[in-house]
């Protein structure tokens, strides 16, 4: 049947038509998620949204949903979404439950896009930050930043109480820290403690780790076979730990439920005069009470060692990294996004915003402004003495068996010496499974 001369119009339009419409849907906006703890934070979200906005201006057909996430729900809040064949298209993780989203397969293999990019690609990156994210030479994820741990004090506090300077043993932390517990007024009421440490979940990994190894013990065997906890290193660090809560009281009341935030606030409050923490402590702590002044106050030492160690490990590293999630239905998009968030550019700004060091060799050693950091410098030189968490898929599981014990042994639910054994032994069942 031959059409009319109107229908041939019409149906020309029509079909002209849905091509323009396709051609319009095929560069609609792209929208990807962007979760990550930082994001809630009031220093690093704004930090985090202003990259994140100058992505979106230069790929201005993806747009970016930021979606924070509590550091203490994280791990659950992505597995169960991932589990559902959903979760965030890009995502941050620090270096301790890395092992396990590789092995679960919630995160892309990232090999391809990285080869794509040429073979340099990785060379910038320091080898040790590549560790975590590395498994049977695939690469993961995209290391952003890298620091270690180290002690962070209120030298106006020291001196008020007549310490000298920074301990560099543990004796000399705990005369230091039961003479830093004091009233402010002169009084007899105890308002400022020596020390905050955490227990709680959020934070409880990288501060109380730094410390089991700054008495040179380990919670896993190097092999990630067999706990650590049955040497006398180890049971030296939990009986300090203990002991400062329950003998000394050189923490303050409620130390159970204080994670990483709760400490920077009573650091920054003045309600403690020394946390474990590092260089992104001087802006967060800062922004939590600027009347401290603690750009100025603030200083940074190595962790404490016993008297005569000369162990290498002394700390922890932390490791921020960026990953595509496994359900992204954009991971060309997501990818864009995880290269942008760790390039030297923004790297540079991670700096100058949090006072953050790099995972790149080039920003680290070229960037004025590190160079001339006090805390910059001695953060990267404890790089040198520090190691990453268990590199094992079990070890967010052990890690929770260690605080739950220690928990106990400051709870008084269980002595001391039961605490740390059965923290040892369960462990050990765990690994053998």
């Amino acid at each position: 049947m031959k059409l009319s001369l109107r229908a041939a119009h019409l149906l020309r339009a029509m079909v002209a038509g849905a091509g323009m419409a396709a051609a319009m849907s095929a560069h609609a906006d792209v929208t990807i998620t962007y979760s990550d703890w930082q994001l809630a934070q009031d220093v690093w979200g704004k930090s985090l949204n202003g990259v994140i906005d100058a992505f979106e201006k230069a790929n201005p057909g993806i747009k970016v949903k930021r979606e924070p996430v509590p550091l203490a729900q994280r791990d659950v809040k992505y597995s169960t979404a991932i589990r559902a064949g959903e979760g965030p298209d890009v995502f941050a993780l620090d270096a301790n439950p890395v092992r396990q989203y590789i092995a679960e397969g919630w995160v892309r293999d990232l090999t391809p896009y990285i080869q794509k990019e040429g073979g340099n690609f990785l060379a910038d990156f320091y080898p040790n930050s590549l560790l975590p994210v590395t498994v049977s030479g695939k690469t993961y994820g995209i290391p952003m930043n890298t620091v270690a741990m180290t002690l962070v004090y209120n030298k106006k506090l020291f001196a008020e109480a007549g310490v000298a300077g920074p301990p560099k043993t543990w004796d000399e932390f705990r005369a230091a820290a039961k003479k830093l517990t004091r009233s402010s007024t002169g009084g007899s009421a105890i308002d400022r403690w020596g020390f905050s440490v955490v227990l709680a979940p959020a934070g409880f990994d990288l501060r109380v780790s730094s410390i089991l190894r700054g008495f040179g013990a380990d919670f896993i065997t190097p092999d990630g076979q067999h706990s650590a906890l049955d040497t006398p290193e180890a049971k030296a660090a939990f009986n300090f730990i203990v002991d400062l809560i329950l003998v000394d009281k050189s923490v303050p009341p409620g130390a159970a439920q204080v994670d990483a935030n709760g400490s920077r606030r009573l650091l920054a409050n003045r309600t403690v005069a020394m946390k474990i923490g590092t260089t992104w402590s001087y802006p967060e702590v800062s922004a939590m009470n600027p009347q401290l002044d603690g750009w100025n106050v603030l200083a940074m030492a190595p962790m404490p060692q016993p008297a005569g160690s000369s162990k290498q490990v002394r700390t922890t590293l932390f490791q921020k990294s960026i990953f595509v999630g496994k359900n992204s239905k954009h991971p060309e998009e997501a990818w864009k996004l995880a290269k942008y968030l760790t390039d030297s550019a923004s790297m540079k700004k991670w700096f100058d915003d949090n006072n953050m060091l790099s995972s790149r060799r080039s920003v680290n050693e070229g960037y004025d402004k590190i160079a001339n950091s006090e805390s910059a410098r001695i953060v990267a030189a404890e790089i040198a003495h520090g190691a990453f968490l268990p590199q094992t898929p079990k070890w967010p599981q052990a890690l929770e068996i260690f605080r739950q014990n220690l928990q106990a042994a400051v709870a008084g639910s269980k002595p001391r010496e039961q605490a740390l054994a059965d923290a040892h032994q369960q462990i050990e069942a765990l690994l053998k499974q």
